[in-house]
């Protein structure tokens, strides 16, 4: 990003929350392009409530929240976001293949008259193959495994080829071979320029990736800098334990358009 280029997501002095209770006060905070961003912090520390912000799925109460240079509240180019939220799962009852969950990332992109494209087909094969999951694109999701099966849904964002992706939790319930995939796959989008946030209580895995750390605590910043910072991170052990919570929300579909 040049100077002259304006941050991929900025927060003003932004009060973010619930009802007319602010969670997140006086918020300034700005990634630019190509940075990999971990968000951590205790559940309720304001982490999460941050990034539904962003999404328009908690309310801007005060300040302002913009996307690629323009105020969320006008921002409609949300292909350009790929979101993957925490608790996202797959619908036993439906035997889709990884291939058609993928593909139905890519279907939110394509007005409903026409048939995909030999470049709709490349880019669900390319985003299947980002997760290391080439050899089972005709596998049915029941069949796969928990972690497995997050890859997959993380291949569906990467269908829209964002230029944003964020990620609630992505290592959450993952067995150890699945988180390093995960890594791996992030590792080659950030070396292509993709911009990542990633709401997380511990780094593993994608830790050499990160490019910055942004730790919560009541509801404001308390750290922002290197995620190596071994002092902090010892200071703060015991805040980075996440219990899953929060209050209920409409969470967009991965890959797809996002209501502002």
């Amino acid at each position: 990003m040049t100077p002259l280029d304006p941050a991929v997501l900025e927060f003003r002095n932004a009060d973010i929350g619930y009802d007319g209770r602010a969670v997140v006060r006086g918020l300034d905070l700005s990634v630019g392009a190509g940075e990999v961003v971990g968000i951590l912090g205790a559940n309720g520390s304001g982490k999460s409530t941050t990034i539904r912000g962003l999404l328009g799925l908690a309310a801007l109460l005060g300040g302002e929240i913009r996307l690629f240079g323009e105020d969320r509240r006008a921002f409609d180019d949300w292909r350009r976001v790929g979101y993957v939220p925490q608790r996202q799962t797959v619908a036993s009852g439906i035997p889709s293949t990884v291939s058609e969950v993928v593909t139905s990332g890519r279907l939110s992109q394509v007005a409903p008259w026409r048939r995909l494209r030999a470049d709709d087909r490349a880019a669900v094969a390319a985003a299947i193959e980002a997760v290391d999951l080439g050899d089972h694109a005709r596998t049915p999701m029941t069949d796969l495994s928990g972690g497995q099966q997050r890859r997959v849904l993380i291949a569906r964002a990467l269908a829209t080829d964002p230029d944003l992706l964020v990620l609630d939790e992505p290592t959450a319930g993952v067995d150890r071979e699945n988180q390093e995939a995960l890594a791996v796959a992030l590792g080659a989008l950030a070396a292509r320029g993709t911009t990542i946030v990633l709401i997380t209580h511990e780094l593993g895995p994608v830790e050499p990736l990160i490019t910055r750390a942004v730790v919560f605590r009541g509801g404001e910043v308390v750290h922002d800098g290197p995620a190596l910072d071994h002092e902090f991170h010892h200071e703060h052990d015991d805040e980075w334990h996440h219990a899953h919570g929060g209050p209920p929300e409409q969470r967009p579909g991965l890959g797809l358009g996002l209501s502002g």
